[in-house]
């Protein structure tokens, strides 16, 4: 059977890439995602399942699927001029996302699927910093986290519960990570740019520290979510990756401006 090796969380801001390759070494960010790489290089993943949102690149409001796993052999980006990083090409797994989307059904659990994606910063900023070789292909799993009204945290949660459920009864010895993406309080484009809700921040945090995953879902009501951040709702990545460790307490969890780096050891 296939294994759930590790699960990591990390944000995906679009200018970071630029701003740590203009001051190497001297940024709390890059320390944090130098910790969470090496977690997830110590498990050995052969496969990345990564949630994270898409940013109106691949859906917009007359198509934006609540939930959608990318059946891709490859991929590239980024497609926006705005994030300035390297041109990648990240391998896909259509084998484990075919595989995953069938368990889905069969669990009563309609994702929706594409075989085409164009890739935005939210996959690949994390991949830059974590696997930076973009030697490990990668399925990645799209949760609506910016396009109310959102998926609720139960149902992202569950969904979790499901990926980890398929992934212990698939057949296979793949060695299987995942890596979510996404903000616990940021607003883009509106009145509340540049602020942070600390108290928010620091409850989501010690939750995830006590293992208390079942009270984040319960209190992560789309209501509270967007108070934090017009784009907080990306915290339903964070969310369904959840479902996938159960009630593990992370190796560690830290917050910065209103983003998350955390880690869990599940080999």
């Amino acid at each position: 059977m296939a294994k759930l090796v590790v699960a990591v969380g990390v944000p995906h801001g679009p200018t970071f890439p630029k701003e740590v390759a203009e001051a190497p070494g001297k940024l709390p960010g890059e320390a944090l995602f130098k910790q969470v790489r090496e977690q997830l290089e110590a498990a050995q993943p052969d496969v990345i399942i990564e949630t994270s949102s898409d940013h109106f690149v691949n859906f917009f409001y007359n198509n934006f699927p609540q939930f959608c796993v990318g059946l891709i052999e490859e991929a590239e980006g980024p497609s926006e001029t705005y994030c300035e990083m390297p041109h990648q090409v990240m391998r896909g797994h259509p084998v484990l996302g075919n595989a995953l989307l069938r368990y889905c059904l069969k669990s009563n659990f309609d994702l929706a699927m594409t075989q085409e994606l164009r890739l935005d910063h939210s996959i690949l900023v994390p991949l830059y910093f974590l696997t930076p070789s973009m030697d490990i292909p990668v399925v990645p799993l799209y949760t609506n986290g910016l396009a109310p009204p959102l998926p609720s945290a139960q149902r992202a949660y569950a969904l979790g519960r499901t990926i980890r459920r398929f992934i212990e009864e698939w057949d296979s010895d793949l060695r299987v990570a995942l890596v979510a993406s996404g903000s616990f309080s940021l607003e883009v484009g509106g009145p509340k740019v540049g602020t942070v809700d600390t108290e928010w921040v620091n409850t989501v945090k010690g939750l995830l520290e006590n293992g208390k995953h079942r009270t984040l879902v319960r209190r992560a009501t789309e209501q509270r979510m967007l108070a934090a951040g017009n784009v907080s709702g990306e915290l339903l990545n964070w969310i369904t990756m959840l479902g996938t460790v159960g009630d593990t307490r992370p190796v560690f969890v830290e917050t910065l401006r209103g983003q998350g780096y955390a880690a869990w050891n599940l080999g």
